[in-house]
């Protein structure tokens, strides 16, 4: 179970690039984490694996795609804290660590009024 007040007291100093697998990763993160999410901006999140990565018709800007190095669980916590993001698509791999960590934290969040999930063998 994610210890949300731990995590809140870390949270202002973590250096974001150690925990994700990419700039833009940190990149979203950093947005996140600073409530400066543009409202009626969806954030896709994405695997690399994925052969339908570019399904959603993405802005760059607006993408997290999991890379191993991704700490999901800090994602799923800068979402379940952000306050302006209204719109989460996920599309995640059948098989990868910290899904549940990332859905969980997720869960914490009180803005998104379009949430959609596809993985685990879902359409």
């Amino acid at each position: 179970m994610m210890d949300m007040k731990r995590r809140d007291a870390l949270a202002p100093d973590i250096n974001l690039e150690d925990i994700t697998s990419s700039k833009m990763n940190a990149e979203v993160l950093r947005r996140l984490r600073g409530n400066i999410w543009e409202k009626n901006t969806t954030l896709y999140i994405e695997d690399e694996e994925d052969d339908d990565v570019e399904e959603f018709d993405i802005i760059a800007s607006n993408e997290f795609i999991m890379r191993e190095g991704d700490n999901l669980s800090w994602l799923g916590y800068f979402i379940g804290r952000n306050q302006s993001l209204d719109d989460l698509r996920m599309k995640l791999p059948e098989v990868r660590d910290q899904i549940g960590a990332l859905v969980e934290g997720v869960s914490y969040n009180r803005s998104l009024s379009v949430f959609s999930f596809q993985g685990f063998g879902t359409d």
